[in-house]
């Protein structure tokens, strides 16, 4: 249950929102210390999409890594049989350095015996120059503690590789390092409408014709601020104990993509569809966001995309995306122009050939974390060039033996801090004084 934090508590900030149990609620709630977060900590559409996406990796994760150690144990005792070492993974992965192992001994050493728990602090710290851990208060936990090691760098950035491979907002956006709280990034003030025949991509700065002796008038550009503030990102997943057990050389590739896709698609919706509140200001919720009228109620046409087009920031036409619902595709490979004429598809190549990866020269996503086909949002040309992504700390690993302690099963939690906000904080009037584009179009409803 979301609760959010009235005083200060266990090392947590009033107004810090926590994911507890029913029961550490309750008290919390009885003691004054709390309140239930409501809806605006964490928006009905993701939470129902995470629990979907939860729920999968929770049932399947345990006999997936099950089933892979197994293929590793026969792929070990071959190797010892042939006396060499058998590595189930990349060929020239190493067996005593390598995502795996790193888990397995970051989990023991946070969870194990006092005996196993110190074996695997100093493995660490030897391997992986890892020399402490943090203790994090678990209140949604019976047993008190659980203690996470944060992703050492080499491994962090081939996470993120993945991340940016599965994702197409990430590898396109302004990503900076935040290394407060909170991030003020000052901009040139380019919204604010300027009189006639000005542009205002100069923040107010213009020059003006002056007659010979005559005084100049002096003009200053005028700035504005981006705040980013990262917040925390998580999700888990329950295996069998086997994983403490037994190497996880083998297991590498499949960590690094399970980490990947559940990260990176809860952020890139975020990206998207953020509300801004306890997570990222999405492109398509932004108040600089623009909505050109649909020519048809629930359809796109070819009146659209134009109608898109010409509300673009005319900067952003070299790289911008399209991002359209997979429903979408209906109305795309039949997009006809004035004269009928079928222009997306190969009108001679009938249905022999692909669907073309671009509109009008921009790459075309087909994506669920846009919003439902017919409604706004279901077709957007984005500049994700002028959207910034602003990253806290690295990804953090906390493991628990205690929450399924009697299913003999192991809960682990992945974390990263991030946010997102749009360059700019509204549509930009251009210099005839009525027209507006932006970076960020769609069409409505």
């Amino acid at each position: 249950m979301l609760i959010r934090l009235k005083q200060d508590f266990i090392g947590s900030s009033a107004g810090k929102v926590l994911d507890v149990s029913d029961g550490d609620a309750k008290t919390l709630f009885e003691r004054g210390i709390a309140d239930p977060a409501g809806d605006e900590a964490l928006s009905p559409v993701i939470s129902k999409a995470m629990e979907a996406a939860m729920t999968k990796v929770s049932d399947s994760v345990g006999q997936i890594i099950d089933t892979t150690l197994k293929r590793f144990q026969e792929a070990q005792e071959q190797g010892r049989r042939n006396s060499v070492p058998a590595i189930f993974g990349e060929r020239d992965g190493d067996p005593k350095r390598n995502f795996g192992d790193w888990l397995r001994h970051a989990i023991t050493a946070t969870t194990g015996k006092p005996h196993d728990a110190m074996q695997a602090a100093d493995y660490l710290e030897k391997n992986y120059k890892q020399s402490s851990y943090q203790q994090k208060a678990a209140l949604g936990e019976s047993s008190g503690a659980a203690g996470g090691y944060t992703v050492p760098t080499q491994f962090a950035e081939q996470i993120q590789l993945l991340m940016a491979e599965d994702t197409f907002i990430r590898p396109r956006a302004f990503v900076q390092p935040v290394t407060s709280a909170v991030m003020q990034i000052p901009y040139l003030d380019v919204t604010s409408a300027q009189a006639g025949g000005v542009s205002a991509f100069f923040g107010g700065m213009q020059a003006s014709w002056t007659a010979e002796a005559q005084t100049r008038t002096e003009y200053e550009p005028a700035f504005k601020q981006l705040e980013l503030r990262p917040w925390e990102l998580s999700a888990y997943s329950v295996s069998s104990n086997v994983l403490l057990q037994d190497s996880a050389i083998g297991m590498e590739k499949f960590l690094y993509q399970l980490f990947a896709k559940v990260i990176g698609w809860t952020e890139e919706y975020a990206f998207l569809q953020g509300n801004g509140t306890g997570k990222p200001q999405g492109m398509l919720t932004c108040n600089a966001l623009i909505s050109v009228t649909r020519a048809s109620a629930g359809k796109i046409s070819y009146a659209d995309v134009a109608s898109i087009l010409s509300r673009l920031l005319p900067s952003s036409l070299q790289r911008a995306i399209w991002v359209v619902h997979p429903y979408g595709l209906i109305d795309l490979v039949q997009l006809r122009d004035s004269a009928g004429r079928v222009v997306w598809v190969d009108a001679m190549g009938g249905a022999q050939k692909g669907i073309p990866g671009f509109l009008f020269g921009r790459p075309v996503y087909v994506s669920e974390k846009v919003p439902t086909y017919g409604t706004k949002g279901d077709l957007s040309l984005l500049d994700p060039g002028l959207y910034v992504i602003g990253e806290r700390m690295g990804l953090e690993v906390a493991a628990s033996e205690h929450v399924n302690f009697l299913k003999n099963q192991m809960t682990w939690r992945v974390v990263e801090r991030v946010d997102g906000e749009p360059w700019i904080d509204k549509a930009i009037t251009l210099a005839d004084g009525a027209s507006t584009v932006s970076p960020f179009v769609t069409i409505n409803t």
